[in-house]
């Protein structure tokens, strides 16, 4: 006798699937949506190292 499939649980798990596997492959196609916290805090430490640039032109 065959297993008794509730049609409805079936068709949510096959959608959630779908989306799972979309969402996956548009992570891999763009970048993340806000930069990594270590490197920001990385950019303000090199911000305050940085050296000016002369303003006389030599």
């Amino acid at each position: 006798m065959a297993e008794i499939v509730n049609l409805n649980k079936a068709r949510k798990a096959a959608a959630r699937a779908s989306r799972k596997k979309k969402a996956q492959e548009r992570r891999t196609r763009q970048p993340a949506a806000r930069p990594d916290p270590d490197a920001r805090r990385h950019e303000r430490e090199l911000d305050g190292k940085r050296l000016d640039e002369p303003t006389d032109g030599t």
